[in-house]
């Protein structure tokens, strides 16, 4: 490298490459707990919805079927555009400046739909919460693999999502606490949302800058900064470090972020992330969004659904604790498949659950999707990899924001299979047509190329 690059360069690739030899997480618990309460409030409020619409909430605001469908599928339309817009502002201004962005605007969604007093300004409330909630997402991913070395970044980033699984797992029992026992117990279920967003700015403001972002800009001595401070930490806990590795190369940012992608290394890779996202969005938000509302319409009372549900979201726990151990040893896609094909077998047990009005079916299925959905946190970790540093957290948002119009159109799919009248059959057809959906995600995640513990400037080339 040292003969085909300026002295410059030479020193910003070494600086990466220093992050990639400590061979221990450079950084206290401390930074992933504060980034994993935005995966907590980012997957809270992802199920909120789907338990305020067997509340009080939808006679209050007079909401019919249809706008129903309208709220959940502006969450994920707010998703999609925030995802962009502001991870290309994290790819121009910092990592960081994103996430306290991210924060911000979470926090005004989600209080605009705690004072909701209209079907239009909850659905208006529900689109700027999704442009947090997908930024969010992007941006995490993309600060944690780029703040840690190549063989652990699968297990840093499924640690940060800890957090975001406990929200998946505590949302049910909050929402049992809160709508049952008041009339606007809806409202203080988002409210929660805002206050944790508006709690975790100052947090944010103190975390240290991507170094590797840094790098692509141009700036040295700021990156050389954040890359001493990794390296103390880590010195005080196992004293010297190993040699650093070659240097690899890795172009500046010169250019809009979306323009790098668009070429022949990188279009195809972000082809296949948008298709894998968006067939397993139309399961996770088929389930998510309108499994409750099934199985209410199929004869279960709506406190022993969400019971049900809740008892199985343990799995979310149990899921990412699996897969911690586990996520740099196996080849990425090949853990993000095998995710994928629990997922699939539990919502084929929720579709027996309706069948059979069987608790025990529809608990095992709750457990199992929810183990899924942990399990596969790896594909965060995989689609951050398939991009260059100068537009991963841009490439990240196109491909999981575009994914992500799978679950915007699942709720119309829903409204069209499911026909309240006849809960029965057409509950069935529901769950195993969104099984259907997710045996296509595995299939196209296969065809992805190898990524774990290759360091990401490998991966990009």
């Amino acid at each position: 490298m040292s003969g085909q690059v300026s002295p410059i360069e030479y020193k910003l690739g070494e600086l990466r490459a220093r992050i990639d030899r400590l061979p221990v997480r450079p950084f206290p618990v401390s930074w992933l707990v504060i980034l994993g309460i935005g995966y907590f409030f980012a997957f809270y409020d992802i199920l909120t919805l789907s338990f305020a619409v067997v509340s009080p909430m939808v006679a209050q605001l007079h909401m019919t079927e249809l706008m129903i469908s309208e709220a959940v599928s502006a969450t994920l339309f707010g998703y999609i555009v925030g995802a962009y817009f502001v991870a290309t502002i994290s790819d121009y201004w910092g990592r960081r400046w994103g996430l306290i962005t991210n924060a911000l605007i979470i926090a005004a969604g989600s209080l605009g739909s705690a004072f909701s007093t209209s079907p239009a300004v909850l659905i208006a409330s529900r689109f700027v919460t999704g442009m947090g909630i997908g930024a969010e997402i992007a941006i995490i991913n993309t600060y944690v693999a780029e703040l840690t070395p190549a063989h652990i970044r699968g297990r840093m980033v499924q640690f940060a999502y800890l957090a975001g699984a406990l929200g998946f797992a505590v949302t049910p029992f909050i929402a049992l606490a809160l709508i049952p026992i008041s009339p606007i117990g809806w409202r203080y279920l988002f409210g929660i949302t805002a206050i944790i967003a508006v709690a975790i700015v100052p947090l944010r403001y103190l975390m240290p800058e991507s170094p590797r972002w840094l790098t692509i800009k141009g700036k040295v001595d700021e990156a050389e900064n954040v890359v001493n401070r990794l390296e103390d930490y880590v010195k005080r806990k196992i004293g010297s470090l190993p040699p650093v590795p070659p240097p690899l190369p890795e172009k500046l940012l010169t250019k809009f972020p979306t323009a790098e992608l668009f070429n022949r290394r990188y279009g195809p890779r972000l082809v296949m992330a948008i298709l894998f996202w968006l067939f397993d969005y139309m399961l996770a938000y088929g389930v998510i969004g309108f499994a409750p509302y099934i199985f209410v319409a199929a004869g279960f009372k709506f406190t022993s659904a969400t019971w049900y549900i809740g008892l199985g979201s343990i799995g979310y726990i149990v899921g990412a604790l699996s897969m911690a151990p586990i996520a740099d040893r196996w080849e990425r896609k090949y853990l993000v498949a095998s995710a994928f094909s629990i997922a699939t077998l539990a919502v084929f047990l929720y579709a027996l659950a309706v069948h059979f009005s069987s608790a025990v079916l529809l608990t095992i299925g709750a457990f199992l999707g929810a183990f899924a959905t942990a399990f596969a946190v790896p594909a965060y970790t995989y689609t951050t990899e398939l991009f260059p540093t100068r537009a991963r957290a841009t490439g990240f948002a196109l491909a999981d924001g575009i994914g992500h119009l799978g679950g915007a159109v699942v709720p119309f799919v829903v409204y069209l299979v499911f026909n309240p009248l006849k809960p029965l059959s057409t509950g069935v057809n529901m769950f195993v047509l969104l099984g259907v959906f997710e045996i296509i995600a595995t299939l196209i995640v296969l065809t992805g190329p190898r990524t774990t513990k290759l360091r990401l400037e490998q991966v990009s080339g």
